[in-house]
């Protein structure tokens, strides 16, 4: 659990949009996980409002994001 935490407090602490773009092209994710990203660090919007928009549940949307995390964690 504390290697996602790690890998939560690395993403909010790069510094420009720029630098987050090439961090999740960095590694394979589809096209909804990078929108999950986006709409969850750079927006700054929580998962059931990205649930709503991408029409999945929360806890769809919280699963999606625990596995990002695993794949951005081997990155960071």
């Amino acid at each position: 659990m504390s290697e996602h935490i790690e890998t939560r407090k690395k993403i909010k602490e790069i510094a420009s949009i720029s630098s987050f773009h090439s961090l999740i092209n960095s590694v394979t994710l589809s096209h909804t996980d990078k929108q999950i990203l986006v709409l969850h660090y750079i927006d700054e919007k929580d998962f059931r409002y990205i649930g709503d928009m991408l029409g999945f549940s929360e806890s769809t949307i919280k699963k999606r994001h625990k596995k990002i995390l695993a794949k951005l964690s081997k990155v960071l």
